[in-house]
């Protein structure tokens, strides 16, 4: 009966960490350039079932197998584009295919999505966080002159060529890691570097690649599974009660 219980309860926390992952996914259904998390769910190892030695039966023989429950594998991020938007503010670029923008902060390179740049009273191209936007040469400089961001991510300011966007791609985007601040941190020094494939849209911004209606499905269902679980360690509590508090008696 404890095996129910053990099963139970790693469903319940199992379905808390689906909980948790989509509450943060809705809560960042705004923001620009977020890719989602999904949980991947593994179950444990099954064990064999034996029937005892008797007289009928000289030796152990199988009868069937067991699992004791769910535990999750991994949480993994889906980099699915998300719907790019037009905004007409010169400093938004969105790209259009796999890749990342580079920034440069205090603990080294960091990769997004998120292209809502802006420019700091010093005239570089900075996130809305303050960290300057990689260029191939070092933070690009723009000062207060009108430029223009080609698709190959040539930057040209009064039609003079300064720097071009740093954009990267990676062998196994599944290697990065979330370091806050929608930024990503690539965790394996093995993880090539491939050269960026994609189109560079200036004035244009891309959403958040979660979809909203999926993740209230979700929500619910995992809500439901998680209650379900509830009540079953809630039913088994009461029989293990009964079997203390009541039959020990007889």
């Amino acid at each position: 009966m404890t095996r129910g219980l053990y099963t139970a309860a790693t469903g319940m926390i199992h379905q808390a960490r689906r909980l948790d992952t989509v509450a943060n996914n809705i809560a960042n259904i705004n923001t620009y350039g977020y890719k989602k998390d999904q949980v991947v769910t593994r179950s444990f190892s099954d064990e064999l079932l034996l029937r005892l030695n008797n007289r009928q039966s000289p030796s152990s023989q199988p009868i069937g197998t067991i699992n004791h429950g769910v535990t999750v594998e991994e949480v993994v991020t889906s980099y699915q584009q998300g719907i790019l938007q037009h905004t007409g503010v010169n400093t938004h670029m969105a790209l259009n295919g796999p890749g990342f923008f580079t920034i440069i902060t205090d603990d080294g390179e960091r990769y997004t999505r998120d292209g809502s740049f802006m420019l700091d009273s010093l005239g570089y191209l900075v996130t809305a966080d303050g960290w300057p936007v990689a260029g191939e040469t070092g933070p690009i400089y723009i000062g207060t002159e009108d430029f223009t961001v080609d698709s190959m991510g040539y930057i040209f300011v009064n039609d003079q060529y300064v720097d071009r966007l740093q954009i990267v791609d990676f062998e196994d985007p599944q290697a990065l890691r979330k370091a806050g601040h929608n930024l990503f941190i690539n965790s394996d020094p093995d993880n090539q570097i491939l050269d960026y494939q994609g189109e560079v849209m200036q004035n244009y911004i891309e959403g958040s690649n979660v979809d909203a209606v999926k993740e209230m499905v979700e929500m619910v269902t995992a809500t439901r599974n998680y209650e379900s679980n509830a009540q079953i360690i809630r039913m088994i509590d009461e029989t293990l009660d009964k079997t203390v508090n009541e039959i020990g008696r007889v």
